[in-house]
């Protein structure tokens, strides 16, 4: 409508003045011309900037959404496993813990047959113990019995001796590690039950039998 109403208005000064000469008519409509497609372009522009601006409002951020991912789980740890207090056995008792008194008896020099029973013979061989290491011999074997029993026992992969056969004893008849034989050699087959279980538990796997394996292994009931 503005491109038309700019165009009439020279168109009627022409009608309105027909004494004006041809030179000065044809003067008035190139100008009415030059107005007209001045006109146009403005308005062109005008409305590509307004359809850019809107497009530009109405358009989402290059920038992409952030896309929501899960939480990264936290750290797994192993959790220590609450080693009980070393039991007490006495006469009359039997199972795997009392082979590993046997054995240990016989790694102190105490000579006896391993069979699980905790009987007379065992009885005299703990008390004996007992009175070398300075403790009540009382023929019970508690926690100091066992710390006395360990002692100068820290077993290492390629040890071999009583204490070995002790520790894969519980291993194997307590633990389920069928694999691990009672030869009192500390092999590779036994390091890796040795780690395996430290892992269950929550002990530095390193495969080195200390006080916290020894008494892991004789006071946890799997």
């Amino acid at each position: 409508m503005k491109l038309l109403a700019l165009l009439l208005i020279p168109l009627l000064l022409v009608a309105c003045n027909p004494g004006m000469s041809p030179e000065t008519q044809a003067t008035t409509m190139a100008m009415a011309v030059q107005l007209t497609l001045h006109a146009n372009s403005a308005t062109l522009t005008a409305q590509v900037t307004e359809t850019a601006t809107a497009t530009e409002t109405a358009s989402p951020s290059e920038t992409p959404e952030a896309t929501a991912t899960s939480q990264p789980s936290a750290t797994s740890t192993v959790t220590p496993y609450p080693v009980p207090n070393w039991p007490l056995f006495r006469n009359g008792d039997s199972g795997p813990e009392v082979y590993a008194i046997q054995y240990l008896l016989r790694a102190h020099g105490h000579n006896l047959t391993p069979d699980g029973q905790f009987g007379p013979q065992t009885r005299q061989r703990v008390i004996a113990f007992q009175g070398s290491a300075g403790l009540g011999a009382d023929g019970i074997v508690g926690p100091q019995t066992w710390a006395a029993l360990i002692n100068g026992h820290t077993l290492y992969p390629g040890n071999t001796g009583e204490a070995e056969r002790a520790m894969q004893y519980l291993l194997s008849s307590k633990f389920g590690y069928a694999q691990v034989a009672v030869s009192g050699n500390y092999d590779a087959t036994t390091v890796a039950a040795v780690k395996s279980f430290q892992t269950n538990y929550g002990l530095n796997a390193e495969g080195i039998v200390g006080p916290f394996t020894w008494q892991a292994l004789v006071a946890i009931k799997p």
